[in-house]
């Protein structure tokens, strides 16, 4: 199965990833797939552990019902969070 990370820039294939696991951090919960030991990429981040514990409810159902993809939905809290990559410089002041 293919998964569609939540800001729809990566695709996952599940059959080398050995666990889906969620990190607790102090402002959000990740949901990330681990392919080994040192490997691991987050796949999703949501503002708390009830809506990451959904939506990791929703990924076991699809991955054990044999769907072919599933595409990891934004967060409540974090889908309107885009950052502004502007190669030019910001001038403060001056002459």
């Amino acid at each position: 199965m293919y998964i569609m990370d939540s800001i729809q820039k990566n695709v996952i294939d599940t059959a080398y990833v050995q666990r889906f696991c969620l990190i607790k951090q102090p402002d959000a919960t990740l949901i990330i797939a681990s392919y080994s030991a040192d490997c691991a990429v987050t796949i999703g981040k949501y503002a708390d552990a009830e809506e990451a514990h959904g939506v990791l409810a929703e990924l076991y159902t699809a991955l054990t019902t044999g769907a072919e993809g599933y595409s990891m939905p934004d967060s409540r809290l974090f889908s309107g969070e885009h950052w502004k990559r502007d190669a030019r410089t910001k001038r403060k002041g001056g002459s």
